[in-house]
């Protein structure tokens, strides 16, 4: 019997094998690449019958397969094509070149270009890198892509804003924000990013060096950032696609700052009080409450994302068009904060005729945001100690310090009370129009406008424990913004026939660019009860506090521009760029036109017999720009002469008017940054490895401060064009192919760059205080040092003995046991003079690292990022560190000086009578340097017809995490934040801000 089973299992499968050769179908065609050029090396595999085979020198190949059955096309350097056999033959199969791309077009200001005509320095980043990373604001996924792009959030609230910097710091006073351009649009360096969708985004373009951004002329100094959103161009015709993608997630805190609990902070504050001899704030330490209030008022947060998009061309090829839809919902990590995005976008590309073409690009959003209710800085501080209770014995907040006895905010209150929330309607988009003059030569013509409206409501219940203490009601108010920006631009371009050995292109054109803004406000005082909150804000009863206010504001901007690419032999290339500024913002100055010129030259050295000979090489360019361009980022009419409001009183009446605010100076000119680039380009192995490395040098002159100016004159100060700073660096990125098999292959992008920014000159002083958060100045910015730098005493333990007090010379309330602080000159006194620099927010390299693994359907992303070499300032540390009791206080300070502990350099309870005592100083300036591993994303994409599906193409899943781990020496939540948000001679504080979250998101993605 089991004889019989074998041979008819034999006979099954016999017959089995017949039927599948009578199935298969022997198969032939070529492969090219996207130039026409037939490829030999390529592998051709089946995936059912896993027969393999290579293509020829001159791209053929013939494979033996079934109907239905998926093949996969690979070449190293080359994207993988995989496509479903349905009997078509022969096959044409065209593979594109893989990450290093020399004919990847690149944009580039008012206009595209293929990389290997580049003369300029220009980071790229493709909208796929950006897909899915659950975040409302595209430059939070840019960290560490891009070499010489420094960017820091802010903190981690909902949609918070980020710092860019693109090759250091320019300006002191001014803005250092790049300009932002999307889809041709100058929206500008302040544009919310939250109203666009990063899955809209085709590509983001950053312009680093002088002949790349001196097409922008005035706005150009600080980068440019040109995102260009998806279209239809480049499908096939007749065809459209839509697709829809959606995620949800979960947001975690990441990191926690421990502090003394409740029985310990409780026993640090009457140790410190019998230190100094007063009464104690806890007769029973054990009977204290014990409150986490960081997990009282933060929690497991929810994040969801939903797109819906429509792409494609017309039969005849002439409409291409992509519109979508977006809605986004993130609340925060903290109760009651979050936002809320309603977007909305429409491309649209019109062939009227074969001269004349027409489109438009539009986007339009919604934001709702809620905002936080907490100062998170002070609630760490004092505002919320672990020994105080939320509620008092008749359930009511509590309000009071329970060491101070001081009122103070009651986070939970403020959370469950509070109303403060933003609405943006904000529209922005152009319309164009491009017309064949004649051969070779074309006018492209648009127009659009950047409308945005915005309203903040905001109320403070009287029910708020600090109102209703004092009885004193509630409070109210509204704030309003409405701008509208008109940009119109006018563009030629020529590009005549030379002949083989030439290729030109020439832009010239006109652009004008005009700006107004009102602002209104209205704040009412002692509200009698809460029932309408800010929508009645005539119910505020005390007129002495209620306000008004509004503001206009307005600017315009006029440009002249041109451009010449020239190409000799396809080897040598040279490039010449120009633009005229003239700006409103100088209205009245002799200096109002500014013209920023620039030049670059390149060798594709790869081009040259003796590199060919090499057989090295698969590509090498040398490349060398240098040029300038310029800033107006002041506020508008800083060159006229300012009136101020003013109350004067006559026979005790107030009487309202005007006076003098500001100084006249008709010779405030922009600032000027003029940089030199030098860059070499090279891949090797058939383009599986490849690197860019450059180096920069830029130099900002005539930087517009604030100077003092006599009294005499009636004012205290006057912008004037005084002062520089420099700013070197080196940048590489590295583009591997590790593995390339037909069913696995393993690719690395790595970037590291390194920015030295130095101060030349400041208008003959040798520093400026800029930042005091505690008994002196922590930040300055100093001649021959970066911007800024943390200075300070130098902090050297604490103190052992009388003894060693006494022989130190030091004179003060010096105590055993308290801090002890280097007197830098000697003389005994600890001053200002006394102040060193202790550190900077700069860091000496920046970088991340991306490896894609892909298996079968199978694709494994994962990025890390990080930097190495800054401080962080932490102002925290002076109560949580040196001690107060009515503070909190890390839970290191277990460890602090007693006299059965007398080796301790944590200062003492009680050691520190007034904060006045500890001055700025090196144990507030901790390492910054980090190591964060931003995103892995596992994703599995199968073709929906092997599981029946009828009428969807494709549909895919992925899991992914975000800021999933962080390797860092910062005592607080995070080392990536700032306590004064974009500001740039600022940077590098912290107290404690908005904390991270940990994200953990799983989506679908399908495609019809």
């Amino acid at each position: 019997m089991t004889r019989r089973i074998y041979y008819l299992l034999v006979l099954g499968l016999l017959f089995a094998n017949l039927a599948l050769a009578q199935q298969q179908t022997r198969i032939s065609g070529k492969i090219t690449d996207d130039q026409g050029q037939q490829l030999e090396g390529a592998t051709i595999s089946a995936s059912r019958s896993g027969h393999v085979t290579l293509s020829s020198g001159d791209g053929t190949f013939s494979l033996d397969i079934t109907k239905g059955e998926e093949l996969s096309f690979s070449l190293v350097g080359y994207q993988t094509v995989k496509m479903v056999y349905e009997g078509q033959q022969p096959l044409e199969v065209q593979l594109m070149p893989e990450h290093y791309n020399l004919d990847e077009v690149v944009v580039v200001g008012y206009g595209t270009m293929r990389k290997e005509k580049m003369t300029g320095a220009v980071g790229s980043v493709k909208g796929r890198d950006l897909e899915n990373i659950p975040s409302p604001r595209v430059d939070q996924s840019l960290q560490g892509r891009v070499t010489g792009v420094n960017i820091t959030q802010v903190d981690g609230t909902p949609g918070a804003p980020s710092v860019i910097r693109i090759r250091g710091g320019n300006s002191i006073q001014g803005s250092n924000d790049p300009l932002f351009v999307i889809d041709g649009f100058i929206v500008g360096s302040d544009f919310n990013l939250n109203n666009l969708n990063t899955n809209d985004i085709q590509s983001i373009d950053i312009l680093k060096d002088a002949t790349a951004i001196a097409i922008y002329g005035t706005r150009g100094a600080n980068g440019v950032i040109l995102i260009t959103t998806k279209s239809g161009v480049g499908k096939a015709m007749g065809q459209s696609t839509v697709a829809f993608n959606t995620y949800y997630g979960i947001q975690y805190l990441n990191n926690k700052v421990e502090f003394l609990d409740g029985y310990q902070h409780a026993a640090y504050a009457n140790e410190d009080a019998e230190f100094r001899g007063t009464t104690l704030p806890f007769i029973n330490p054990d009977a204290v409450p014990n409150v986490n209030w960081v997990d009282l008022i933060t929690r497991d947060a929810p994040i969801a994302n939903a797109d819906l998009s429509v792409s494609g061309r017309s039969s005849e090829g002439k409409i291409s068009y992509y519109i979508s839809g977006n809605y986004f919902n993130q609340l925060g990590i903290i109760e009651s904060s979050g936002i809320k995005r309603y977007g909305f976008r429409s491309n649209l590309n019109i062939d009227l005729s074969d001269k004349l073409k027409i489109g438009w690009n539009m986007n339009l959003s919604r934001l709702n945001r809620d905002n936080t209710k907490v100062n998170f800085s002070a609630l760490l501080r004092q505002a919320a100690l672990t020994n105080r209770a939320v509620y008092d014995d008749e359930g009511r907040y509590t309000y009071e310090n329970p060491v101070s006895t001081v009122v103070t905010r009651n986070p939970k209150a403020d959370i469950d009370l509070k109303v403060d929330h933003d609405l943006v309607t904000n529209l922005f988009g152009s319309l164009f129009l491009e017309y064949e003059l004649f051969d070779n030569v074309t006018f492209k013509s648009s127009f659009g406008p950047k409308l945005n409206y915005l309203k903040v409501n905001q109320y403070n219940p009287g029910l708020l424990p600090q109102n209703l203490v004092i009885n004193i009601g509630g409070d109210g108010g509204i704030i309003t913004n409405s701008s509208i920006e008109l940009l119109n631009e006018n563009l030629i371009t020529y590009v005549p026939v030379l002949g083989e050995d030439h290729e030109l292109d020439v832009l010239g054109g006109f652009t004008w660019q005009t700006y107004q803004a009102e602002n209104s406000r209205a704040f009412g005082y002692g509200f009698p009860n809460d029932v309408l909150q800010y929508n009645s804000l005539a119910n505020g009863s005390n007129p002495i506090r209620n306000e008004i206010g509004s503001d206009w504001d307005s600017w315009q901007l006029v440009s002249w521009l041109g451009r010449a690419n020239y190409q000799l032999k396809g080897k040598y290339l040279f490039t010449l760029v120009g633009r005229v500024d003239g700006s409103s913002r100088f209205s009245g100055s002799d200096n109002a036109y500014g013209f920023f010129p620039s030049a670059a030259v390149a060798w594709r050295l790869g081009e040259e017999r003796f590199i060919k000979d090499l057989d090295v090489f698969n590509n090498l360019k040398l490349r060398m720009s240098y040029g300038s361009a310029g800033s107006q980022a002041i506020p508008s009419y800083r060159s006229l002469a300012l009136l101020s409001d003013v109350t004067a009183y006559f026979n005790d009446i107030p009487q309202y008017a005007v006076q003098n605010g500001r100084p006249f100076n008709n010779n405030l000119k922009w600032e000027t940054t003029n940089q030199f680039d030098a860059g070499l380009e090279a891949t090797f192995f058939g383009n599986r490895l490849g690197f860019e490395l450059d180096y920069y040098d830029k130099l900002t002159k005539d930087l517009l401060l604030n100077v003092q100016i006599p009294r005499q004159t009636g004012f205290e100060s006057k912008l004037q064009n005084l002062g520089s700073i420099r700013n070197r660096g080196l940048e590489l990125k590295i583009n591997s192919t590790n593995v390339s098999r037909p069913n696995f292959e393993w690719h690395s992008v790595l970037t590291l760059s390194g920015n030295r920014t130095k101060v030349l000159n400041l208008g003959g002083v040798d520093f400026i205080d800029v930042v005091s958060p505690t008994t002196g100045p922590g930040g300055r910015i100093i001649v021959g040092q970066p911007v800024p730098v943390f200075v300070g005493v130098e902090y050297l333990g604490t103190w052992k003995s009388q003894a060693e007090i006494d022989a130190s010379g030091q004179s003060g309330q010096q105590q055993v046991g308290g801090p002890r602080f280097k007197d830098t000159d000697g003389d005994g006194v600890l001053t200002l003079n006394d102040f060193e620099v202790l550190g900077s927010a700069q860091p000496d390299f920046i970088g991340g690292i991306q490896n894609t693994f892909i298996y079968k359907n199978f694709t494994l992303d994962v990025f890390v990022q990080g930097t190495y070499g800054n401080e962080i300032y932490n102002t925290l540390t002076q109560t949580a560190f040196f001690g107060r009791p009515e503070s909190n206080k890390y839970r290191e300070t277990l460890n602090r000086w007693t006299p059965d502990n007398p080796n301790s350099n944590i200062p003492r309870a009680g050691a520190v009578a007034t904060l006045g005592s500890v001055y700025s100083n090196s144990e507030m300036v901790e390492d910054g340097s980090h190591i964060r591993l931003k995103t892995v994303q596992l994703s599995y994409n199968l073709r929906a017809e092997e599981l029946g599906i009828k009428r969807v193409k494709d549909i895919g899943v992925y899991f992914s995490g975000n800021n999933l781990l962080l390797i860092s020496k910062f005592r607080l939540f995070d080392p990536e934040v700032s306590s004064y948000g974009q500001d740039n001679i600022a940077a590098g504080f912290s107290a404690g801000e908005y904390p991270y979250g940990r994200t953990l998101t799983f989506g679908i993605k399908a495609t019809f």
